[in-house]
Protein backbone atom coordinates (compact mmCIF):
# COMPACT_ATOMS: atom_id res chain seq x y z
CA UNK A 1 0.00 0.00 0.00
CA UNK A 2 1.48 3.35 -0.83
CA UNK A 3 1.69 6.03 1.19
CA UNK A 4 0.43 9.41 -0.74
CA UNK A 5 -0.14 12.17 1.75
CA UNK A 6 -0.75 12.92 5.40
CA UNK A 7 -4.03 15.33 5.62
CA UNK A 8 -6.65 16.57 7.94
CA UNK A 9 -8.75 13.36 9.32
CA UNK A 10 -11.78 14.11 6.73
CA UNK A 11 -14.21 12.59 9.41
CA UNK A 12 -13.58 15.51 11.86
CA UNK A 13 -16.81 17.82 11.82
CA UNK A 14 -13.63 20.77 11.22
CA UNK A 15 -12.47 19.02 8.63
CA UNK A 16 -13.95 21.34 5.73
CA UNK A 17 -13.06 24.28 7.46
CA UNK A 18 -8.50 22.99 7.45
CA UNK A 19 -9.07 21.98 3.84
CA UNK A 20 -7.12 24.20 1.61
CA UNK A 21 -8.94 25.76 -1.73
CA UNK A 22 -8.19 26.98 -4.85
CA UNK A 23 -10.13 29.99 -6.74
CA UNK A 24 -11.28 27.70 -9.52
CA UNK A 25 -14.45 26.96 -8.77
CA UNK A 26 -16.79 26.98 -5.12
CA UNK A 27 -15.59 25.26 -1.96
CA UNK A 28 -18.30 23.05 -1.84
CA UNK A 29 -17.55 21.33 -5.36
CA UNK A 30 -13.79 21.36 -4.30
CA UNK A 31 -14.58 19.24 -0.97
CA UNK A 32 -17.06 16.82 -2.48
CA UNK A 33 -14.23 16.35 -5.18
CA UNK A 34 -11.59 16.21 -2.23
CA UNK A 35 -14.29 13.29 -0.62
CA UNK A 36 -14.86 11.47 -3.93
CA UNK A 37 -11.20 10.95 -4.09
CA UNK A 38 -10.77 9.74 -1.11
CA UNK A 39 -13.75 6.91 -1.71
CA UNK A 40 -10.57 4.47 -3.04
CA UNK A 41 -8.01 5.11 -0.84
CA UNK A 42 -7.48 3.64 2.60
CA UNK A 43 -6.92 5.86 5.62
CA UNK A 44 -4.20 5.67 8.69
CA UNK A 45 -1.56 6.86 10.84
CA UNK A 46 0.31 9.68 9.41
CA UNK A 47 3.51 9.43 8.56
CA UNK A 48 6.59 11.34 10.48
CA UNK A 49 7.99 14.54 8.53
CA UNK A 50 11.46 16.26 9.29
CA UNK A 51 9.12 18.27 11.77
CA UNK A 52 6.79 16.38 13.57
CA UNK A 53 6.50 12.79 14.87
CA UNK A 54 3.41 10.58 14.36
CA UNK A 55 2.60 11.25 17.55
CA UNK A 56 2.20 15.11 17.21
CA UNK A 57 0.42 14.37 13.67
CA UNK A 58 -2.14 12.61 15.47
CA UNK A 59 -2.60 15.03 18.02
CA UNK A 60 -3.03 18.12 15.49
CA UNK A 61 -5.95 15.83 14.11
CA UNK A 62 -4.08 14.39 10.92
CA UNK A 63 -3.88 10.79 9.20
CA UNK A 64 -2.46 9.21 6.04
CA UNK A 65 -3.58 8.08 2.69
CA UNK A 66 -2.63 5.67 1.48
CA UNK A 67 -2.95 4.19 -1.84
CA UNK A 68 -4.05 0.40 -2.06
CA UNK A 69 -3.98 -0.21 -5.22
CA UNK A 70 -0.26 0.56 -5.46
CA UNK A 71 2.82 -0.80 -3.91
CA UNK A 72 4.70 0.77 -1.70
CA UNK A 73 8.05 2.45 -2.49
CA UNK A 74 11.18 0.70 -1.15
CA UNK A 75 12.31 3.74 0.94
CA UNK A 76 10.47 6.28 2.88
CA UNK A 77 9.70 9.39 1.23
CA UNK A 78 10.40 11.64 4.33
Amino acid sequence: MKFLSNTSDPSRPDARHRFTYTLDSAESDQWQRYLEWLKDKTIGRPRATWAFSVEQLEAMGMVGVYDPSRPEDKEPSC
